[in-house]
């Protein structure tokens, strides 16, 4: 499909640029291509720990922390996330993503290791391209990241919209970072929804990040002449 092509090409740089702690510098691609070249496969893994957001409170790291109702995107969007996040200071956020096309809204803890962001996109997509569109972010993250660990990829309902979802662990200069990457349409736009933090923190953080991502609640679309959602 020449359009959506178009569309992935424009947004590669734009993904590259979410994921933390700028993901293809030098010295992990000489790494990778020192390492003998694998297909890129997705690894058997363990059953997901089921999380329950829609209770009080979540259990982290052996502390009851509370969780809250998080309206973004102008309250199109609703989800459920632990009480630790809070806006990433503009200072903060122009060192970490040194671009003027960074997320529109990036979540961070105390430590700044852990974020989760949002990035409405100018690219037209339609509800029946994401599940192409994902596919096609698939590709792109092959080719830019051959030494990457998959874990999953799908694309599900969520609150009666289509969601792609890439779960997957890249190197970086200072370690390895698991990244939760999802695609929805918004107004008729590509959203691209990242999580990531450390590799070493991801039994506890990504079943919190899959079910951060699934609290997710879309409020209808209200412009005049389009269809809901």
């Amino acid at each position: 499909m020449k359009f959506l092509d178009e569309k992935i090409i424009a947004l590669r740089n734009e993904m590259r640029e979410q994921e933390q702690h700028e993901l293809a510098q030098k010295e992990a691609a000489l790494k990778a291509e020192q390492e003998p070249q694998q297909e890129p496969q997705q690894e058997e893994q363990s059953e997901l720990e089921a999380i329950d957001l829609y209770q009080d409170f979540v259990n982290i790291d052996e502390q009851a922390v509370p969780v809250i109702d998080q309206r973004i995107m102008d309250g199109k969007i609703t989800l459920r996330m632990p009480k630790l996040f809070s806006i990433m200071p503009a200072q903060l956020a122009s060192l970490k993503y040194p671009s003027e096309r960074r997320p529109n809204i990036i979540y961070t803890d105390e430590s700044s290791t852990i974020n989760l962001a949002f990035n409405k996109t100018s690219n037209p997509l339609s509800e029946e391209e994401v599940a192409e569109f994902q596919e096609s972010m698939i590709d792109v993250l092959e080719q830019a990241q051959p030494a990457a660990e998959w874990f999953d990829t799908d694309v599900i309902k969520i609150d009666d919209k289509t969601v792609g979802f890439i779960e997957v662990i890249t190197p970086a200069i200072d370690g390895e970072i698991f990244n939760l990457m999802f695609f929805v349409s918004i107004d008729g736009k590509a959203l691209i929804g990242t999580f990531n933090c450390m590799a070493e923190d991801i039994e506890t953080w990504r079943p919190i990040a899959r079910a951060m991502m699934e609290t997710m609640q879309f409020a209808p679309n209200r412009m005049i002449g389009g269809a809901l959602r």
